[in-house]
């Protein structure tokens, strides 16, 4: 059987958010009347962003960018760990095609990673490998049933959210 890796992005607003967005949803749409732009309220914390390679004998490991609150506005004041994340490894695509003009679109395969990766690497922060035993699986089914495959933990099926 011949595979080929599969990629999903997972991100889970903060509950306040989330609220925010059904109270948008539950008025048709409309804005509230005050908006606010949260600019410092993040004072501590760091964010996780990386890749889950999993199914293999050793079960999962992580391998990822942990950037804290304090150095990322360090780097880039007013931003936050996420945004400095996300738009670096943006900005290294965005070289990589500057230097490469006639090359066109390629497969993400295809690229050349090490300089894609050399742009933002400065933004990450420390990167972090480790071994997990976690697997979709874990703690469930919680109450209420799932439609669950409990013989392969790591089929997409278990992890979606839905």
């Amino acid at each position: 059987m011949v595979c080929r890796p599969t990629c999903h992005y997972a991100d889970r607003p903060a509950d306040d958010t989330v609220l925010s967005l059904e109270e948008f949803v539950g008025n048709a749409f409309r804005c509230q009347p005050t908006l606010r732009l949260m600019n410092d309220e993040i004072i501590e914390g760091h964010d996780q962003l990386g890749v889950l390679l999993y199914g293999h004998a050793r079960n999962a490991y992580w391998y990822g960018s942990q950037l804290s609150i304090t150095e990322a506005r360090r780097l880039a004041p007013y931003q936050n760990a996420t945004t400095l994340q996300v738009t670096s490894a943006v900005l290294g695509g965005m070289v990589r095609a500057i230097e490469n003009p006639r090359v066109g679109m390629v497969d993400a395969d295809e690229l050349g990673w090490r300089r894609v990766l050399e742009i933002p690497r400065p933004y990450f922060g420390p990167i972090i490998g480790t071994y997990t035993g976690w697997t979709p699986l874990s703690g469930r089914p919680g109450l209420f049933p799932q439609g669950i495959d409990a013989d392969d933990p790591w089929k997409f099926r278990n992890v979606l959210v839905r």
